[in-house]
């Protein structure tokens, strides 16, 4: 794919819902997928802010945005569904990470788990963390807390949705539906990346290219879109003066 009209969409910023001046990685209404990352896609309705998607299907109203910055305000959307669901979830059973969207320090993984199997005879640690009013036995608890856990087998559990929440909102929670609620309903903020290192796509704006994606990988590897042929980084012709470009910054991150 090379820089043709049929591209237009990738060079230009989009708008979606109240957001404007929107670029990569995002994509979505009428800007195509190539044009952004995977697992950046919204879904636009007029006047409202935008809907942003987990792996898992989990969505994720999305509030604010600063792209310089790469910070953006998340809500969980609909959060009473995840709570004792009675009705099937339209959401993969293999759990999505905190690291969906990037990686926070204020922030952790609140596992809920449903209808797990358990001995009678239940430990009053594990007591803690079970989720009051739920039918069949179903328990909450941190990434830690399932990992040092001796006598509940996650295997065992037939709905596990891993939620990122505020750190802090672990110590309000009892395993009362209420303060699930309430701690699923609470906003927060999340610094978002789409590749490793100096920015891939800030390279290939810098050799005069358009940040896309390989729609022909089922990856969806990232693609530098080139007036004369698509590349998996720079345009060419303009790697040697990146290089140059970027050395004084290398040397002086490296050896101060």
């Amino acid at each position: 794919m090379v820089i043709t009209k049929s591209t237009e969409p990738a060079k230009n910023s989009f708008s979606c819902g109240v957001f404007s001046n929107l670029s990569y990685p995002f994509w979505g209404g009428d800007r195509p997928e190539f044009c952004g990352h995977k697992g950046f896609e919204l879904k636009c309705e007029k006047d409202q802010f935008p809907i942003i998607a987990t792996d898992q299907k989990l969505e994720f109203r999305l509030s604010l945005l600063h792209q310089p910055s790469r910070m953006m305000t998340l809500q969980l959307e609909n959060p009473t569904d995840y709570i004792c669901p009675t009705k099937s979830l339209a959401i993969s059973n293999t759990p999505s990470d905190i690291h969906a969207f990037g990686y926070d320090l204020n922030l952790q993984n609140l596992n809920l788990l449903y209808n797990c199997t358990v001995s009678s005879s239940t430990p009053s640690t594990l007591q803690k963390h079970r989720i009051s009013n739920c039918s069949g036995s179903s328990f909450y608890g941190s990434d830690e807390f399932l990992e040092n856990s001796s006598v509940l087998n996650q295997k065992q559990c037939s709905l596990i949705i891993k939620i990122p929440i505020p750190s802090a909102s672990f110590d309000r929670l009892t395993g009362d539906i209420e303060d699930l609620e309430r701690v699923l309903a609470e906003k927060f903020n999340v610094s978002y990346k789409y590749d490793e290192g100096p920015s891939i796509c800030d390279a290939c704006m810098a050799s005069r290219g358009i940040c896309g994606t390989n729609m022909s990988d089922p990856s969806r590897e990232f693609l530098c879109l080139c007036r004369d042929h698509p590349y998996s980084f720079v345009c060419k012709g303009m790697i040697a003066k990146f290089i140059v470009d970027l050395l004084p910054s290398f040397l002086s991150a490296t050896f101060g």
